[in-house]
Order: C-alpha cells, then structure tokens, then sequence
C-alpha cells in the first residue's frame, strides 16, 4: 500500500512533531472514547448503506473499534502531550487511520513482562500472545483478533508503535520507517 494518502500523511506528521498540540483539526481528533465511539458508529452507518462494504462492515467496525479503543484503555493519563486519536477514514479509497501520541506497546506491555528489549518484540507478542499490559485483568484477545479478520478476510493493516513495525500477512519490519511518537494504525480493505 502507497501511504501517500494526505490523510495517512498526516498521520505520520503529527506523530514525528515533538509535539502534537494544536495540529489536528477537530474533525480528526477524537479527544475521549465517547466522541471516538460516536464517529465510529457514523462509519458503521456508512459502510452498512454502500453495496461493497455491506458484508464486511460489522468486521471493519470491529477491527477499527479494537484499535481504537486500545489507544485510551492502555494510555489513559500516560499521553505524551495531545489525549485521544487520529481518526479519520476513506470508504471511496477503502481505508482507515488511527494514531495516538501515547506510549506505544513496548511499554505498555513490560508493566506485565519488563525483560521485553524491543517495540518490534512487544508487537509480536501483542499480536501472538494472549497478554495485556492492564494486568491483573484477564484481557489480550484483542490484536490477536485482528489478525484473525485481517487475515481471513484479504484485508491489511499497517502497525506501526514507536520504532517498530508490522504488517498483518507480511510480518515485522525492521528499520523501514523513522520513528513516531506513540502508534498508527492503518486498515486498508
């Protein structure tokens, strides 16, 4: 996938800035869960209403409801500096964009397992392992699930957290990006 989208672009500016304040227009950024669930529901609609997308909505939901949602359950008061995401999305160009300038999955994930030395190591295990870096809860499912739709249904989702990389059906990717500030996460179908 060509990431020259503008909006996929954009992503990727804003979490190089050193700081991420004041750059998304509003009706990109999704500062809580309940304005990110909102705008989630609208695409739902959308999708639900066009003829192509009609039998794989409900999936498309989901997986971007998984990403989404991953963003403010694992960095909830561990922002860097702009609180919620990126949302945005192109059914003509059949894609979807969610970044967040939290703390990406390595250390999100060494609260329940510190002996991880890499980003690229933690997204393995998150989309490998049932593991969750909101321990004691008995969560994890959900990047596996991800993988599980992606995968079964001939779509792709580009992962990037920090410095490290992965694409569901080509696997981790090494040094192919600079680094970003937090995670981005792009869902082509």
């Amino acid at each position: 996938m060509e990431l020259s989208d503008q909006k996929i672009k954009k992503a990727f500016d804003w979490l190089t800035l050193e700081s991420g304040e004041n750059f998304l227009a509003p009706a990109e950024h999704c500062q809580t869960r309940d304005v990110f669930q909102g705008r989630l529901d609208h695409m739902s609609r959308e999708m639900e209403m066009d003829v192509f997308h009609k039998n794989v909505y409900a999936l498309l939901t989901a997986i971007v409801g998984e990403l989404g949602n991953n963003a403010f359950d694992h960095n909830f008061g561990s922002w860097k500096d702009t609180m919620g995401i990126y949302f945005v999305y192109d059914l003509k160009n059949r894609f979807v964009v969610i970044a967040d300038r939290g703390q990406g999955v390595l250390a999100t994930l060494r609260r329940v397992r510190p002996e991880l030395s890499s980003e690229n190591e933690a997204i393995k295990l998150a989309f490998t392992e049932i593991i969750s870096g909101r321990a004691p809860e008995q969560r994890g499912n959900g990047l596996k699930f991800v993988e599980a739709v992606v995968r079964s249904n001939g779509l792709k989702v580009f992962f990037y957290s920090n410095d490290g990389s992965y694409i569901v059906n080509n696997g981790l990717r090494e040094g192919d990006t600079q680094p970003l500030h937090g995670v981005l996460a792009v869902l082509s179908f």
